[in-house]
């Protein structure tokens, strides 16, 4: 058996640092943002000019969305752009303040001549479908339509913020300043995908085109006094159907809450770490980094295949 003198020489300790943990504050919330279908190479920010241009959580139900800014200069199909902008432009303009599970998957739908109460000859209420006169007008102008609004320049990503419940692993985030680790308690994790929000914007103008057509061949309908029996409804409730319920209700009538974004490498960003670092506390632990040869190669072979991995000369750390 080799003695501890020998493991010591074979695992030499080449450094030491002292752990300090940052104090939890009710003020302030930190999360880690995942975005899963970008490489780690080309983050958001403004020096790949691509640093998000909006930032909105809502609290309660946890959801969170950034908007990122698209190239629409070099391969972008105009006409698409500009018919999914106007979708989106359309939608919000009559009142669809989100889209997907963030909204509990509810269509805001205009008003109309045959909703009840409305009087005879009554106008409906002013929507825009795809089917513009100016569609080809923003197309052949596209810089100016994209400075008023008419094309998607912007992707979606969005998530829900996956809490901290003391049940699962906790996460933290650590800096090194010298000889110390700074450890960060992280309140949640958001792994944001992409969110295809032109789409449903699409989808929910088709249908109100298609319900105007109906009402223009059916005609403006006389509201009828109709009898009704008052009843109570439940909130909540115990079942899965019913909580679920629930939640998109609540969901759907929660307002976003827009937060200021700034860059990693701006003043704001680099004043809120020095404060975090400088506010810590040491624990009464430090841990030392050991250095490891590389391992050797591993050979695999079959009758079939051989594979060999390439060897290599970094040494690794733990």
């Amino acid at each position: 058996m080799a003695s501890t003198a020998d493991m010591e020489d074979d695992d030499p300790v080449v450094a030491e640092y002292n752990v300090y943990i940052t104090p939890d504050t009710e003020q302030q919330q930190l999360y880690v943002l995942q975005y899963l279908n970008r490489p780690p190479d080309q983050p958001f920010t403004k020096a790949t000019e691509s640093q998000p241009s909006e930032l909105r959580i809502k609290k309660e139900s946890g959801f969170i969305e950034v908007d990122v800014p698209i190239g629409i200069h070099q391969h972008y199909n105009r006409t698409a752009g500009v018919r999914w902008g106007e979708a989106m432009r359309k939608t919000k303009g009559f009142g669809q303040r989100a889209f997907g599970i963030a909204s509990g998957f509810e269509r805001t739908m205009p008003r109309t001549t045959n909703r009840p109460g409305a009087s005879e000859g009554a106008p409906p209420a002013p929507i825009a479908t795809e089917d513009d006169d100016n569609f080809e007008e923003y197309v052949t102008h596209f810089e100016d339509a994209n400075e008023k609004g008419h094309v998607l320049n912007t992707q979606t990503f969005g998530g829900q913020i996956m809490d901290d419940d003391g049940k699962g692993p906790s996460y933290m985030l650590g800096t090194f300043r010298d000889d110390q680790l700074h450890l960060t308690r992280l309140d949640g994790l958001v792994q944001l995908r992409t969110q295809f929000h032109h789409i449903d914007a699409s989808a929910q103008l088709e249908a109100v085109h298609r319900r105007r057509e109906k009402e223009s061949q059916e005609g403006a309908k006389p509201a009828e006094p109709k009898a009704f029996l008052p009843t109570v409804k439940k909130t909540g409730g115990d079942t899965a159907a019913e909580m679920t319920q629930a939640f998109m209700k609540n969901t759907s009538q929660e307002t976003w809450n827009k937060l200021q974004y700034s860059d990693e490498n701006v003043r704001t960003s680099l004043a809120l770490l020095k404060s975090h670092v400088n506010k810590n506390i040491v624990v009464g632990c430090s841990f030392r980094l050991i250095y490891r040869p590389p391992v050797p190669p591993r050979y695999l072979s079959s009758p079939e295949t051989s594979f060999q991995p390439e060897q290599s000369s970094v040494p690794r750390y733990y």
